[in-house]
């Protein structure tokens, strides 16, 4: 009998899982990057729209006099403190990843050229070398790092420990440890 496409590929992925035991080497096989990176990712898209009147957002976002930086400083517009919150935290996640696009990424004409767009920057970065400058994809490589090194499961079983030794930090947390 034969099986569904996706069971194969379900089966493939666990073969590739169980034979890779290096993160890294996982991701590359499979395509695929950390959640971190796709997160960063969404929220360049979202500031594209932003930029180009195609989301609702577009009040969230301060741009410059040129419309294509985001700057700091924050709207006159009179918001309550929740909003000017969330203003200023989008801001500061997204700003640096942004202003260092080149001026073709961000003034694409449309959305689905600035992804692909993003995606050769990208690519045409890590072949040059010039990773580790601050680009939305060095967040990967970051959180790769921690959980490959040494320290990262001992360090986790010291923070499991202290969880079950400090049941109100866990609830604070929401961390179930039952």
């Amino acid at each position: 009998r034969a099986r569904a496409p996706l069971t194969n590929l379900i089966m493939y992925t666990n073969t590739i899982i169980a034979v890779l035991p290096d993160l890294t080497e996982r991701l590359r096989v499979l395509e695929l990057t950390t959640l971190a990176e796709r997160r960063s990712r969404g929220d360049l898209i979202e500031v594209y729209k932003a930029s180009h009147g195609l989301s609702q957002l577009a009040d969230v976002f301060n741009f410059s006099r040129s419309g294509l930086n985001l700057v700091c400083k924050p709207g006159k517009s009179k918001i309550s403190k929740l909003n000017r919150v969330k203003r200023n935290f989008i801001n500061e996640r997204v700003m640096s990843f942004w202003n260092r696009l080149p001026i073709e990424v961000k003034t694409a004409p449309t959305l689905n050229i600035f992804k692909s767009n993003l995606e050769a920057f990208k690519i045409k970065t890590r072949e040059l070398g010039t990773c580790g400058i601050g680009n939305f994809w060095d967040i990967s490589d970051e959180v790769i790092n921690r959980i490959e090194s040494g320290n990262y499961l001992e360090n986790k079983l010291k923070h499991n420990i202290f969880l079950k030794d400090n049941p109100l930090v866990a609830k604070k947390k929401f961390i179930n440890i039952y």
